[in-house]
């Protein structure tokens, strides 16, 4: 391998940490791992151009949102919510990227300190099933947007805890400037359903018209995004 090779690994996260948020009952964070070396500028391009097609050149995918027809995307119908969400899935499906999702179910937690401990170790087991190379074989580069503390500071912890020094954190990330943290974004809703149906609970009604059923969303969705899953 390269020496010059940079891991990059893109950080996103669904739900809330407190446990009194009822609004929240799972917190997922999600780890998606790409190797530089492997050039995706191509499906970039081709997902941008996908996306003008549509008229919308500089759309931001954000799954949830798109999902329940808000935060911008409150005037388009089904066919064109379809459109994006089929654009983002075909560009999720030809890129080369690992991933893992670290689920915490709050109503079989007792304490935050529970939650964080939960996490860590996912994290430590995501950085261990990836089967990276020697340290010195690359350089590691994680993208979070801060949107919460604890995730940073566990970032910190256990990326120092494993390489030392040789990891960076990517300074001002925002979603819209990297695909892959859209693909972040995307496996964390993914996995959020996906945990949700495996606890009995069904899908929201904007769910169901958006998939068009539970069979639909196993089949078309979650199934191409766990052949990623490590």
């Amino acid at each position: 391998m390269n020496k010059n090779t940079t891991l990059s690994i893109f950080v996103d996260e669904s739900g809330n940490l407190p446990i009194a948020d009822n609004a929240s009952r799972f917190y997922i964070v999600s780890l998606v791992a790409h190797n530089q070396q492997e050039n995706i500028e191509k499906s970039i391009h081709e997902l941008n151009e996908s996306f003008a097609r549509m008229g919308l050149p500089n759309l931001c995918f954000h799954a949830g949102p798109l999902i329940r027809r808000e935060d911008g995307y409150e005037y388009m119908g089904w066919e064109m919510r379809n459109r994006i969400f089929s654009a983002m899935m075909a560009f999720a499906r030809k890129t080369p990227f690992c991933y893992r999702s670290i689920c915490v179910d709050k109503k079989f937690v007792a304490s935050e300190k529970q939650i964080i401990t939960q996490f860590k170790y996912g994290i430590y087991e995501f950085l261990n099933a990836a089967k990276l190379p020697a340290v010195a074989d690359f350089k590691i580069k994680v993208y979070y947007d801060c949107g919460q503390a604890v995730i940073t500071n566990l970032i910190h912890e256990s990326m120092t805890a494993r390489y030392g020094d040789k990891w960076e954190l990517a300074q001002n990330v925002r979603p819209d400037k990297y695909r892959l943290f859209q693909v972040a974004d995307l496996v964390s809703s993914i996995s959020l359903i996906a945990q949700k149906l495996q606890s009995g609970i069904g899908l929201t009604k904007s769910e169901e018209k958006f998939f068009g059923g539970v069979r639909n969303f196993k089949r078309n969705v979650l199934k191409p995004i766990l052949r990623k899953k490590i």
